[in-house]
């Protein structure tokens, strides 16, 4: 497996809620794997609770004034935080910076990813109802339709290394660097790797679904296609068919590829995520974001090598949240 990819440049996003933890150790960890560095960075995204939470000084400053005593109780009060935590991973033997930004997180962290070339980014997810994801779109889900790196969402509840991987193929070269990228964590942690593919029913023929010899025959011949293709997209990938375990299944990929995850007890479901037509924000219902949805483990999402983010650099973002805030935050800061 050396010729699977790694990781080099780990950004983490932390909100120092009961995700922050989890998302924190599997940074630490794969970190150390890989020989890589990480990033913490606090994307403040209320503005209004920043305002009353500042002191009497920071409003009167925000309100009349350039904004720079505001901002620098902001960033006195996020750098506290973020020492603090990086003190309490004792990551002592790897490079760990942290950074506090004003925006909203989706497009402030692809722009980070954008200008630093981070390789990962790892976050937690919030619970939302169904109807909230669809009009809002929760910050993970916001990531993995922007955000130009490899994606990985953790679970709170999931804080150590995974023990059982599942990586899904439709055999394009997006699920192939999602399945590389699937076996490196996999090596790295130990863990027992599964592949699946599913075999799409809402492309099938119609006649496929009628009870009879003729279309139990075709239905066999698709099967024996994907069959061999599975093989030889396993074969490809140039590792020990010992370590791992093989699925091929019928149905609606989002549902299924769940659905398995759930049989085999995954903790980590790696998976690409569809192209871009042009047209931004138009990853709506992909299975990547529907099994965000319904899956109840980590999921790591992977995107297309020419992938380009629809998140415009308007802000660079930078080592200090002064030189990116908004226009009307922006004053000399001494």
């Amino acid at each position: 497996m050396s010729n699977q990819p790694s990781y080099s440049r780990i950004l983490v996003a932390v909100d120092f809620s009961s995700y922050t933890e989890s998302t924190v150790k599997h940074a630490v960890w794969l970190a150390r794997k890989c020989g890589a560095s990480i990033t913490l960075v606090n994307v403040l995204p209320n503005l209004r609770h920043l305002v009353e939470s500042a002191s009497y000084p920071g409003k009167i400053d925000f309100l009349y004034g350039d904004g720079s005593v505001f901002l620098r109780e902001v960033e006195r009060e996020s750098a506290g935080k973020l020492r603090k935590l990086v003190a309490e991973m004792h990551a002592d033997d790897l490079q760990v910076d942290f950074k506090t930004i004003v925006g909203p997180p989706y497009a402030e962290v692809s722009r980070l990813v954008m200008k630093d070339g981070y390789d990962l980014v790892i976050a937690g997810t919030r619970g939302m109802s169904a109807w909230k994801q669809f009009f809002l779109g929760s910050t993970s889900h916001l990531l993995i339709r922007n955000c130009p790196s490899s994606i990985w969402i953790v679970r709170a509840e999931q804080a150590e290394p995974p023990k059982v991987v599942l990586a899904a193929t439709d055999f394009s070269d997006v699920s192939r660097r999602a399945v590389l990228e699937g076996l490196k964590i996999a090596q790295h942690a130990g863990a027992e790797f599964h592949l699946v593919h599913v075999i799409d029913s809402t492309e099938l023929p119609e006649a496929t679904f009628f009870k009879n010899s003729w279309a139990n025959s075709l239905r066999t011949k698709v099967e024996e296609a994907a069959a061999l293709r599975l093989s030889e997209f396993f074969d490809s990938l140039g590792t020990d068919s010992k370590k791992v375990q093989t699925h091929l299944i019928n149905g609606a990929p989002w549902h299924d590829i769940g659905q398995i995850a759930n049989q085999v007890h995954a903790d980590l479901v790696v998976i690409g995520t569809v192209g871009r037509s042009g047209i931004s924000g138009m990853l709506l219902g992909n299975t990547a974001e529907r099994l965000l949805n319904t899956c109840t483990c980590s999921i790591l999402t992977v995107k297309p090598a020419d992938f380009v983010s629809p998140v415009l650099p308007q802000f660079t973002s930078t080592d200090s949240i002064q030189d990116n805030t908004p226009p009307w935050f922006q004053g000399p800061i001494t």
